[in-house]
């Protein structure tokens, strides 16, 4: 697979980018790298504008600087920085040491060979304090499941480190669910029916329905939780299956006539709104969004929202989407970037960090006195119960796409879910039998 593949589809961290990475991007920055060298501690952080990386910029960052590192932080708009990253890694333009990944840009960049292997630079990725299901996104290849076409012998390595622990929980009302977060989805629609009857909320579920990764987002745990799988190991779409069928039925019926109107339409702001200003009972959501719960600033239901693990039917698996980490092979401070990265996964630092507010992504840094936020340890229970990635492939954003329309056009109609996995099925097929995913 060559590199220009491997950006062909860029993923937003909760929206589909609109169109593939133009050649002309790619080569913006050809006469532009900058002159930089190692001085000292310098390390240039890119990232894009996200609140949950608001405690490493507020409370380690700090930190940082006065452990010796001259922390330089560009941020920018998440629908710019992956096609930016890129263009600077491939054109070996030294703009940065290091890059503030969406985890499903990993195989784009591992395909393209951008980044450095951090195992050889010291930094230990079979540590056993690490969240297992974390650090295992930083392989590529992967060392389990499927590999797409080109690395299916090649030796994995880690060429990212986990940054921050994003992950999917629930979020719920308390005074709805007195017994505590709802078990399964049944118990969630039972309970929230009663808590509509009795004029606690209006709906009792509220989720994105708009298309490509919203909707894909919101079904995912669902789907997980039936048991279904999206790709065999020879990357054949399975996605499809009795459990991914129940699944979607389940999740274009019951849970939408549960749901308020025009959440076909419905993304992250809508949702919020609904869940932040007392209409919905529960939702599904990552951190970043959940925390908003106790901010009187966005909440008018402050100290009715408690969090826990996703509802299951089979199983309570819910959806990773972590910051993760990279150097290029082009970064001016090379060293310097590894050597932060060592520093920052260390016990203590991440400890900071979950003092701070922050999911961390070593175990013993959940076990903190004082976690910054109440979700912390909600979060280790959801990773404990389950928590997967998207699937790693380069071309996951278009995979989602051809999905996501489908599921849409079944939530809109009300009813079909199951029959709109098989179509999406042969279209995805179809698209990956395109790039050469079978032999």
């Amino acid at each position: 697979m060559n590199d220009f593949q491997s950006l062909r589809r860029p993923i937003r961290r909760r929206t589909v980018l609109q169109g593939g990475a133009s050649l002309a991007l790619a080569t913006a920055f050809a006469g532009t790298s900058r002159v930089a060298e190692a001085a000292g501690g310098k390390v240039i952080i890119g990232a894009f504008a996200d609140g949950g990386l608001t405690p490493f910029k507020e409370k380690i960052i700090p930190l940082a600087k006065a452990q010796g590192f001259d922390i330089e932080y560009l941020e920018d708009e998440y629908g710019v920085t992956l096609e930016k990253w890129f263009a600077d890694a491939k054109n070996a333009a030294g703009q940065y040491d290091l890059y503030l990944l969406d985890d499903p840009w990993v195989p784009q960049f591992g395909a393209a060979d951008l980044l450095e292997d951090l195992g050889a630079g010291g930094i230990n990725g079979g540590d056993g304090d690490w969240i297992k299901s974390l650090i295992d996104m930083g392989w590529w290849p992967p060392q389990q499941g499927p590999r797409v076409m080109g690395f299916e012998s090649a030796t994995p390595k880690l060429i990212c480190v986990p940054f921050v622990g994003d992950l999917q929980t629930l979020t719920y009302r308390n005074d709805v669910y007195t017994k505590g977060a709802p078990a399964t989805w049944d118990e969630l629609l039972e309970v929230g029916k009663a808590g509509v009857a009795a004029g606690k909320i209006k709906y009792p579920i509220v989720f994105r329905g708009v298309s490509g990764n919203p909707i894909v987002t919101s079904w995912y745990p669902i789907f997980l939780s039936y048991g279904g799988e999206f790709f065999d190991d020879k990357w054949k779409v399975a996605f499809n299956s009795a459990a991914g069928k129940a699944a979607a039925d389940f999740f274009v019926g019951p849970l939408k006539q549960n749901a308020p109107p025009g959440v076909v339409e419905f993304d992250s702001d809508q949702e919020g709104a609904a869940i932040l200003g007392g209409d919905a009972g529960a939702i599904i959501q990552y951190s970043g969004n959940a925390l908003k719960a106790d901010d009187p600033t966005q909440s008018k239901v402050v100290g009715k929202l408690d969090f826990g693990v996703v509802p299951k039917k089979e199983k309570a698996i819910a959806q990773i989407g972590i910051f993760i980490a990279g150097v290029p092979k082009s970064a001016p401070n090379k060293a310097n970037a590894i050597a932060f990265l060592k520093w920052y996964v260390s016990a203590g630092i991440q400890a900071k960090l979950a003092e701070a507010g922050s999911i961390p992504v070593k175990r013993t840094a959940f076990a903190v006195k004082d976690p910054g936020n109440r979700l912390i340890p909600v979060a280790l229970k959801q990773l404990d119960s389950g928590a997967l990635p998207r699937p790693r492939t380069p071309d996951w954003a278009k995979v989602e796409e051809l999905l996501g329309i489908e599921l849409n056009k079944a939530l809109q109609a009300g009813s079909g879910g199951g029959a709109a996995l098989d179509v999406a099925a042969q279209k995805v097929t179809e698209y990956l039998t395109q790039m050469g995913y079978y032999k």
